[in-house]
């Protein structure tokens, strides 16, 4: 049996072309951040809870587009080299994390590491482009 495949199967697969997207840059970003001891997602989790505004785990996951037990697993990484701690506020879904003074400290070593991947895919992709595809993938998440 032969089956015909169209080649946009390949050519314009939206999930093929957004998961080397995301391999590719999640590449450029562990790659820099190795020395740190962190992967990309790792430092995300960092920034995103540096940068605060969430009020549980859950709405931490929402923000991130994780599934909570990924979260939980990347908190609990974090919480074992000392980079954040439970918030005395809440507890179970309602429990968030805060930054320790460590966490704050690696935050900062990571934010220029984090700068100069921006800054190179930047000037690989020229301004315009970065700008397309700013918008191109803040629309594909609205998608989900």
């Amino acid at each position: 049996m032969t089956i015909t495949l169209p080649d946009a199967l390949i050519d314009e697969c939206l999930v093929l072309k957004s998961r080397r997207a995301a391999r590719a840059v999640t590449r450029r970003y562990n790659l820099l951040l190795k020395p740190h001891g962190l992967q990309s997602t790792q430092a995300s989790l960092l920034f995103c809870i540096c940068w605060g505004g969430f009020q549980s785990i859950s709405s931490l996951a929402r923000l991130m587009d994780l599934e909570r037990s990924a979260l939980t697993r990347n908190l609990a990484v974090l919480q074992r080299h000392g980079l954040i701690a439970p918030d005395q506020t809440g507890q179970g879904r309602t429990q968030v994390f805060s930054l320790t003074s460590q966490g704050e400290e690696k935050v900062q070593q990571i934010l220029p590491v984090w700068q100069q991947a921006q800054k190179e895919i930047l000037g690989e992709l020229g301004a315009e482009d970065w700008q397309d595809v700013q918008k191109a993938l803040s629309l594909i998440a609205t998608i989900g």
